[in-house]
């Protein structure tokens, strides 16, 4: 039986340790959407918050995978979205990110980019903390669990 070459051997548990499945379009469409989302809720996107987008995106070697170019072509025609019928944009992106309910890995670190995102330009806003609430309930996460909800230590 041959041996294994260890460099596979570790890009598998990279890949395994990655929650974002490679290819998966669905899973983009939703952290885009999310970014989108969470970034247009006090009714613009600041440079710091595309920024801190892109970031993240580079962080995420299957995000990678479909090259920042897309995800930036994404993020844009959603906020064009956004701009010209903000309930269409709303709808949208919520319907992306609903996509991933049923998915723990996905949907947590779809709302700790978002979170990512909306305090990159030193704040966290009440519409923010909203948009934020409403994804946890898209996807049947527990606000809790990011420091959503008021309360000892909680974002307020």
């Amino acid at each position: 039986m041959p041996r294994s070459d260890p460099s596979v051997r570790r890009r598998a548990s990279v890949q395994h340790d990655d929650v974002w499945t490679a290819g998966d379009v669905i899973q983009m469409d939703a952290v885009v959407a999310a970014c989108a989302l969470v970034a247009q809720a006090d009714g613009w996107v600041t440079p710091d918050e595309r920024k801190r987008m892109v970031d993240r995106m580079r962080e995420s070697a299957s995000i990678r995978f479909f090259g920042l170019h897309e995800v930036l072509v994404g993020f844009e025609a959603l906020n064009m979205r956004f701009d010209q019928d903000l309930d269409d944009g709303e709808a949208v992106a919520e319907a992306a990110i609903a996509q991933l309910r049923g998915q723990p890995g996905p949907s947590r670190l779809l709302i700790e980019t978002a979170c990512s995102v909306a305090e990159a330009d030193g704040g966290f806003d009440a519409e923010e903390r909203a948009a934020l609430l409403r994804m946890c309930e898209l996807l049947d996460l527990d606000p809790a669990r990011f420091d959503l909800i008021s309360g000892e230590g909680g974002r307020r």
